[in-house]
């Protein structure tokens, strides 16, 4: 695993309008880890991976991909540093599932038109790790919206870029696939890639990340490892207050919600 950040934000902000969704963001997430970003809805979340993902340019501060500001590399080029996968990705186009699993590639070949032995083995075992092979001649439109999740995570592992950035990758994801995938992306960061991962299930981020952050209106307010997850963390963030328990083991740590807490 190289060394160094693979993430790095330093005082970034951003608004729509006048109304600010960052507010000086800064953070560092080391290569090799699997980071989860917690928060309630509005926290500016998926705001914050959108940026650093290069989709939203900050009107301050800097983003950096493994030292390189993300905002001056061009498409392509920055297409084979980072992926973004947005919630409820889809495609409305007749595509089959190999087609698309292929795009990942463009950022290296240039074109899906064009096969090379590389791109195929890179889609195949994209398609064998998230367990849709048997699907590669169906289009992407037959398919159900688990389905079709999976399809997307093996184009973003098709692309083989060396941060990832995903928005809800467990939606609509049954109870066995959903482990699968938490399983499969903790695998690409235990390789020496960054995963950065919104999820709104606290309790998946507590099993698989190594690194968890909390957000509220805005701004970074934790920065821990889950075993730091306290029911006054729970209530800061949420309001809400809760049980946090533990399997016999210790292993396996999950947040019960008890109530809404009450000024």
């Amino acid at each position: 695993m190289e060394a160094g950040l693979g993430i790095q934000l330093n005082d970034v902000g951003f608004a729509y309008g006048k109304d600010d969704i960052l507010d000086g963001i800064t953070l560092g997430i080391p290569r090799g880890t699997f980071a989860a970003l917690l928060g309630p809805n509005g926290a500016g979340k998926s705001t914050l991976l959108k940026t650093i993902s290069g989709y939203l340019k900050p009107q301050h501060g800097e983003v950096l991909l493994c030292n390189r500001a993300v905002h001056s590399l061009g498409d392509r080029e920055r297409s084979r540093l980072v992926t973004y996968l947005a919630p409820d990705s889809r495609s409305s186009f007749e595509f089959t599932v190999e087609e698309a699993v292929l795009m990942g590639r463009i950022a290296h070949s240039g074109s899906i038109l064009s096969q090379p032995p590389g791109d195929l083995q890179a889609a195949e075992k994209a398609m064998l790790a998230t367990k849709i092979i048997h699907l590669r001649n169906r289009t992407v439109t037959s398919l159900s919206s688990g389905e079709q999740q999976r399809v997307q995570i093996a184009r973003a592992i098709c692309q083989d870029p060396a941060v990832f950035l995903l928005d809800e990758p467990t939606a609509h994801l049954d109870m066995n696939f959903e482990l699968e995938i938490m399983e499969l992306v903790k695998r690409l960061a235990e390789e020496g890639r960054t995963v950065f991962a919104v999820f709104h299930d606290v309790n998946l981020a507590l099993r698989y990340a190594s690194t968890i952050l909390f957000m509220k209106q805005g701004r970074l307010v934790h920065s821990i490892h889950p075993e730091q997850v306290s029911s006054q963390i729970i209530e800061d963030v949420y309001g809400v207050k809760s049980y946090i328990l533990e399997d016999s083991a210790g292993s396996i740590r999950c947040v019960v919600p008890r109530s809404i807490a009450r000024p």
